[in-house]
């Protein structure tokens, strides 16, 4: 696997600026039509009389409906200002996670010196966004990392992940625990390989899960995701792990049945 020009956090820091951007074009809009109208209104009614000179009551009329299109165009300018207030919010969550995936690639940087190999931001398309890291060890071993900035403490129940902030815990947005699983199932595919093993990562958050691990996820801060790379490459690979776990199971019941 040859390492992409990709860096950490890329992605994320490109949606963030796209989004900066739509929402300076929706500041920019906003702010012309309210200014604009007030800038023409002595010409147009002066057009407007030139236009209509013939019929005072056509110019009135029409002068009148003209406060009605202005309310109408503060109404729509309002719209744009809401979006664009909207964008740019997103837009500072982006930078908030790439920041986050920066923070964790800068961790994984030790990585590269001893053999391991990493991927940034990998496309993996039917509406599974990006992998944020996809890194195989000198063992062959591969792992699909998905990276999360959430502040707090993760904690479960036994059934989800939660984020605890003071004495309140609160839900996550999404279901991080299954969109890891399905990334690493992807990337497997992609990649035709064994087994991926499944990490979710949290760059600022507190991990307080016992055994790190969580429906077949691994689950930790990013304090201790280098350590943990580096004790699950000298593990056996899942496939053979499964197979001598069978036949120590077959061997035992052979054993009882003598």
């Amino acid at each position: 696997m040859t390492k992409l020009g990709r860096k950490g956090g890329q992605n994320i820091r490109e949606l963030a600026f796209r989004r900066r951007v739509k929402a300076v074009t929706s500041f920019v809009t906003a702010g012309s039509i309210i200014v604009l109208p007030l800038v023409l209104a002595k010409p147009l009614d002066r057009l407007l009389r030139t236009i209509l000179s013939g019929n005072s009551s056509q110019v009135q009329s029409t002068l009148n409906f003209l406060p009605v299109l202005y309310l109408f165009l503060i109404l729509v300018a309002l719209g744009l200002i809401a979006n664009g207030a909207f964008l740019w919010k997103r837009a500072n969550h982006a930078d908030q996670g790439a920041k986050g995936e920066e923070n964790i690639a800068q961790a994984l940087s030790i990585l590269e010196s001893q053999g391991w190999q990493l991927e940034y931001g990998m496309r993996l398309g039917n509406g599974l966004g990006d992998l944020d890291v996809f890194c195989v060890s000198p063992q062959g071993k591969a792992f699909a990392i998905e990276v999360k900035s959430h502040r707090g403490e993760v904690i479960t129940d036994g059934q989800e992940l939660f984020r605890r902030m003071g004495n309140k815990k609160y839900p996550f947005e999404k279901n991080f625990i299954s969109q890891t699983m399905k990334q690493a199932l992807k990337i497997k595919q992609q990649k035709d390989l064994d087994f991926v093993t499944p990490i979710l990562v949290f760059s600022t958050a507190r991990v307080s899960i016992q055994g790190d691990k969580f429906k077949n996820v691994y689950v930790v801060e990013k304090a201790k995701l280098v350590s943990l790379l580096k004790s699950l490459q000298l593990q056996p690979k899942e496939k053979a792990t499964k197979k001598r776990a069978k036949r120590n199971v077959r061997a035992t019941l052979f054993t009882r049945y003598l």
